[in-house]
């Protein structure tokens, strides 16, 4: 944000992370409260921070008098994306203040690690198609009957035995199919059918019989 309504006059005290050392040394009786607020705030007071000849950084000048009471004001984020903050006195703005401006360097999405979005999720799927293969859906069914030949006696528990059983039918896919994975795309409800089409149309004409 850009002040120059307090007319606070900031001195060149370094306040760590506030105030820098490259303003002007005045200060005056609202550098007090400008101060205050951006500490209380953890903002940044940003053309206190960049070093340059005087005529390009007072902000105010008239009847023989200048100042520095204009100021670019962001928080620690913004503060580094700023790379250059000055006075320029050649622009007629029809004012005592001068043209205050900022070289600002906003990272491109990709290489901003704050702008990055999540991949999206991939969840993966057996190769079921793969079935239609007479020679794969032997090896599929082998390979089912291994495991439940391995099986020494049932399980008392009909939840443990349906367990059991599907991370057999589950290994055996793995092993005989293989796996593919595939984006996560959002999934609508697909409702529409004949019956609600028919509904739609008699409502249609009820509607334009009156």
């Amino acid at each position: 944000m850009l002040i120059g309504d307090m007319n606070a006059r900031v001195g060149n005290n370094r306040v760590a992370n506030i105030v820098g050392t490259n303003a002007e040394a005045t200060l005056n009786n609202n550098d007090k409260k400008l101060i205050d607020f951006c500490t209380f705030n953890n903002l940044k007071i940003m053309n206190t921070f960049f070093k340059h000849i005087e005529i390009h950084k007072y902000t105010w000048e008239a009847r023989g008098h200048k100042s520095i009471i204009d100021y670019f004001i962001t928080n620690m984020k913004v503060s580094k994306v700023i790379q250059n903050i000055r006075v320029y006195i050649s622009n007629d703005t029809d004012s005592d203040h001068y043209l205050l401006c900022a070289n600002v360097n906003f990272p491109t999405p990709w290489l901003n690690r704050s702008n990055k979005k999540a991949p999206l999720k991939q969840k993966e799927f057996l190769k079921v198609r793969l079935l239609s293969d007479e020679s794969i859906r032997w090896l599929y069914t082998q390979r089912v009957k291994r495991h439940l030949n391995n099986i020494k006696e049932k399980e008392i528990y009909i939840e443990k035995e349906w367990k059991n059983l599907q991370n057999i039918l589950k290994s055996a896919a793995n092993k005989s199919l293989g796996i593919i994975k595939r984006r996560i795309w959002r999934k609508y409800l697909k409702i529409w059918d004949d019956q609600i089409k028919q509904l739609i149309e008699t409502k249609k004409k009820s509607y334009k019989n009156g």
